[in-house]
């Protein structure tokens, strides 16, 4: 439209927002003013995006007897596709068919479209196969269509009666099938088009390139890809973005990293599409350091990094133990401008979970709010889990309960935290109220449910939920159900039944079924069992150093100083150590990370003087310290010093020396909570009045008043 013609449908439009009779009139009355038909208009405002405009003109023209030309009913057809007014477009139909306009191929061809993109393929193909001669753009639009909806059947039947009526279809329509399955997840059937494609002589694209390798990759076909490959570089296709992404990813997901840096160097000019590829593939290969070299040399080099750019790189941080870096680049993000959306702020959360960041979390919680996305299923669910991870069920569950839309994420979320929290009541509640709202619990379900039951050391209970997963769900038992199955036997001291169990498992026990038997036995001192578990577990994990400290434990438990010795010579020789004992706890938004032993930590003179003050009055009460499974010889008061650099204690006591009389305090650690720390935990809730949450690799403790939760088993 001419620019001068411009300013007359501004005023056009100014009349019409108000959508009265009056309005209409005085809009109508400028158009017939510079001397354009209703029809012209009606082209014209959809052609500017303003659809509503066109069909309230559409209307008016009716409504005052005009009747429209067959080219006016396609663009009405656009605009109530582009709104969407599925209900509109059905009246337009109507008014095609009754006003002799349905037999018009291009009206026909334009409600095939409409009903395409509201997913009414029945609607689409009935008037489809009323064309006398269908176009090659409507044949590929609804043959993509079938496609990407996984009707392989219908789509294949399509494919040759459009050919069958001489319909020539393009490298487009190819396209469109290919990366439809692809979609549709009938990978097979993708792969198996791009051949026919091929051998049918009809050259493959960048766009047929990067529809088929995510194929290839999810049918584990490497060699496929690595062809492909060798096509791209024979037909000339490296240049293609689309392409070196779909490359760069396709290695990434096989674990080939030196071939899929090796596409990334040859690219001739930079793309944010491939950089965010190789980000992620380093990150899925364990090389998260080395993406995060990548990230910021992309982000000096000032690479124009988009959302996905950032969420890539948060989401490889969160789920590699990176969780400070997370937050970090979080912020970052924020700072350059960067706004995050319904995908970053569940990759985000974790990271605040896993190291407990209530305030970060909270902060992320609030940015949903402000910006509409709270209501995302994921985003929601992640909120469920992180609010449970830091010690907030009561907030973990407000969420739940809020969320407009659940799904079988949302209901195992909720179950997780309840079951990590010990509350077996809780858990069993939701897992029976999951099923009576229609939702089929999933193996994550049962999980957490024989976890809770675990927790609870509700045994009988357990053996039901197990023997009902295949009986009355059809859900066959797993490895963790089994490793769930050996805790909740070995909580009641029922080692033996444990053993029995494992050995009679359809599958072959794995290294957590053996560790949950190894850790019963540390919890009853059970050195026989204990050491069979632990010579499995040395063939399945040599390299895992916790095995052997569980079995020195044990040791150590019964004074058995020769075998401590022989396992320490042991883990010597394989060149392990143990994992330092490490512990964080957030104050004033900010997350303290603290090493047991270390000394670095600039409070650490104070944090000492108050832990040993607080040690004069436990055994002033009476407190006599743990010392049975200190991995040394040596004197008692030595035994009591390596307890007092514990990393759960220095955080605990560091959280007592900065927040107010009577605050909660947070703690994660990365192992076991030791008895003693239990113990010395315990005197300091009721002592200094404070509800102390710490969260270890089994569950959640939470002390208050001199109790904790897990009822001293864990």
């Amino acid at each position: 439209m001419a620019r001068e013609v411009l300013p007359l449908f501004e005023n056009v439009s100014h009349c019409l927002y108000s959508a009265t009779k009056t309005s209409l009139l005085q809009a109508h009355a400028h158009i017939l003013k510079a001397g354009i038909s209703l029809q012209e208009a009606i082209q014209t405002f959809s052609r500017l995006n303003h659809f509503g405009h066109a069909i309230r003109f559409f209307s008016y023209m009716l409504t005052q007897g005009i009747v429209p030309s067959s080219r006016v009913l396609p663009t009405v057809v656009k605009a109530c596709t582009a709104l969407p007014a599925l209900g509109t477009g059905k009246q337009v139909h109507c008014f095609a068919l009754v006003s002799g306009f349905g037999l018009d191929s291009i009206v026909q061809s334009s409600l095939v479209h409409m009903y395409l993109q509201f997913d009414r393929l029945n609607d689409a193909r009935n008037i489809f196969d009323k064309l006398p001669q269908p176009g090659v753009v409507t044949s590929s639009a609804l043959i993509s269509r079938y496609a990407r909806m996984g009707c392989v059947k219908e789509t294949k039947e399509l494919f040759y009666k459009t050919r069958d009526l001489g319909v020539e279809l393009n490298l487009v329509s190819w396209n469109g099938m290919i990366s439809g399955f692809n979609h549709s997840g009938s990978y097979f059937d993708a792969v198996l088009m791009f051949q026919k494609m091929h051998l049918g002589g009809l050259k493959p694209d960048g766009t047929s390139v990067s529809s088929v390798l995510p194929a290839v990759i999810d049918l584990e076909m490497p060699y496929m890809g690595i062809q492909i490959h060798c096509y791209v570089i024979k037909q000339g296709l490296g240049p293609d973005k689309c392409v070196v992404s779909a490359l760069i990813d396709m290695y990434g997901k096989c674990a080939c990293a030196s071939e899929m840096s090796e596409v990334f160097n040859e690219m001739d000019e930079l793309d944010v599409g491939a950089c965010n590829a190789l980000v992620t593939g380093l990150s899925r290969n364990g090389l998260v350091d080395n993406a995060l070299e990548v990230f910021k040399q992309f982000k000096g080099q000032g690479m124009d990094l988009n959302v996905v750019s950032w969420t890539s790189m948060i989401a490889s941080c969160s789920q590699n133990g990176k969780d400070i870096e997370a937050l970090e680049l979080f912020r970052e993000m924020q700072i350059e401008g960067v706004k995050p959306n319904s995908v970053t702020i569940p990759c985000l959360l974790p990271a605040c979970g896993n190291i407990a960041a209530l305030l970060h979390g909270k902060a992320a919680h609030c940015f949903s709010l402000r910006n509409g996305i709270s209501n995302d299923v994921y985003v929601g669910s992640a909120l469920i889990d992180m609010y449970a991870k830091c010690g907030r069920m009561l907030s973990s569950r407000l969420c739940f309960d809020m969320m407009p839309n659940r799904n079988l994420v949302s209901w195992n979320s909720l179950l997780a935290g309840y079951a990590m929290h010990g509350k077996t009541s809780e858990a069993i509640n939701i897992f029976q109220l999951m099923q009576r709202r229609g939702q089929r619990p999933d193996h994550v379900s049962f999980t957490c449910v024989l976890s809770a039951c675990s927790q609870g050391g509700l045994t009988e209970e357990g053996w039901n939920y197990f023997n009902s997963m295949s009986r009355n769900h059809g859900i066959e038992a797993r490895i963790e159900h089994y490793a769930c199955m050996v805790t909740l036997l070995g909580r009641s001291g029922r080692l033996e039944e444990a053993y029995a169990m494992i050995k009679q498992m359809p599958l072959e026990p794995d290294s957590c079924v053996w560790g949950a038997l190894l850790s019963s036995c540390r919890v009853h001192n059970n050195v026989d069992l204990g050491e069979i578990a632990a010579r499995r577990l040395f063939e399945l994990e040599p390299k895992n150093p916790g095995n052997y400290i569980l079995l020195s434990n044990i040791y150590a438990s019964k004074a058995m100083w020769l075998e401590v010795d022989m396992v320490r010579d042991m883990m010597s020789s394989r060149g392990l150590k143990k994992n330092p004992g490490c512990s964080w706890i957030e104050i004033k938004n900010k997350v303290h990370m603290l090493l047991a032993g270390d000394s670095s930590h600039p409070q650490m003179t104070q944090i000492i003087e108050k832990l040993a003050k607080l040690t004069m009055e436990m055994k002033k009460s009476g407190y006599v310290p743990h010392t049975d499974f200190v991995l040394q010889d040596v004197e008692e008061q030595d035994k009591e010093q390596i307890l007092c650099g514990h990393s759960e204690k220095l955080a605990v006591v560091l959280g007592l020396l900065n927040t107010s009389p009577g605050c909660p305090l947070q703690v994660i650690k990365n192992l076991r909570i030791c008895r003693d720390c239990h113990a010395v935990i315990k005197f300091i809730s009721s002592f200094e009045k404070r509800e102390i949450f710490v969260r270890d690799t089994n569950r959640f403790h939470r002390f208050k008043d001199g109790v904790c939760s897990c009822g001293d088993y864990w």
